[in-house]
């Protein structure tokens, strides 16, 4: 499995979770720091999915966008993930662009940034093989994502509901409740043989909220020399098993 990682951090930061998911995964994997431009010369490994997470267009040329969505149109995988260089977020600008032609989301004209202060519960609206061995009988909370409007060919896996907490007259305990709408959350293309997909919330706190610790144990991974992430199962189990998808595999 060879995976191209853009964005959120240089190792140390952010990027710690995905990395410490990668190797887990005994991936092969090339990881290009969010102030890293991307450039030609990566592109000389026949990669099995693309990942671009807080990565801004900036940082991508038009030739760059040519050749990666290249690579996905003969079948790499590409996902992007939420953060605020993501989407419509204040430093991803990726409305209008080619690689936003491919995705199964469309990005706003206006910044995207959604905060859940409160949480917002995972809801799962749609099964997808890349779950079969997981549950979300006990979903996580995230707190904030990036909001894009699915396309008419795509399928919305998970969306997430935003907790509403009231207290009653008198009372000390609040009660608690959903809202009525929902968040396009995991978003992937409806036709099977192309593996693309949106996740408008982050891998990395803060705005992936208890979804770090998500399960039933944590697991501590080690990402590089003295670096390591201590996270739940249920995390590294849907990361792994979307990396897995992605790539293919």
């Amino acid at each position: 499995m060879k995976i191209l990682y853009a964005g959120d951090s240089p190792t140390g930061g952010s990027a710690n979770y995905l990395l410490g998911i990668l190797k887990h995964l005994k991936a092969q994997y090339v990881h290009i720091p969010p102030s890293v431009p991307l450039e030609e010369k990566w592109f000389g490994v026949s990669y099995n999915a693309f990942i671009l997470s807080d990565y801004s267009r900036k940082k991508f040329s038009p030739r760059i966008e040519r050749v990666l969505l290249s690579r996905v149109k003969d079948g790499a995988g590409l996902a992007m993930i939420g953060g605020w260089g993501s989407f419509s977020g204040p430093f991803g600008g990726w409305k209008g662009s080619r690689i936003e032609k491919v995705l199964p989301v469309t990005c706003l004209n206006r910044d995207d940034r959604v905060n859940f202060p409160g949480g917002a519960l995972m809801i799962q609206k749609h099964p997808h093989p890349m779950f079969d061995s997981l549950s979300f009988t006990h979903p996580p909370v995230i707190c904030g994502l990036n909001r894009v409007q699915p396309k008419k060919e795509s399928t919305v896996i998970l969306t997430a509901k935003k907790i509403s907490a009231k207290r009653r007259k008198g009372k000390t305990a609040c009660a608690l409740s959903l809202a009525a709408g929902d968040y396009p959350l995991l978003v992937v293309d409806s036709d099977p043989s192309k593996r693309v997909a949106a996740f408008a919330t982050d891998a990395a706190p803060h705005w992936c909220g208890g979804m770090v610790d998500w399960g039933k144990k944590n697991i501590r991974l080690h990402v590089k020399g003295d670096i390591w992430i201590e996270v739940g199962d249920s995390y590294v189990r849907f990361f792994s098993n979307f990396i897995k998808w992605l790539a293919g595999g």
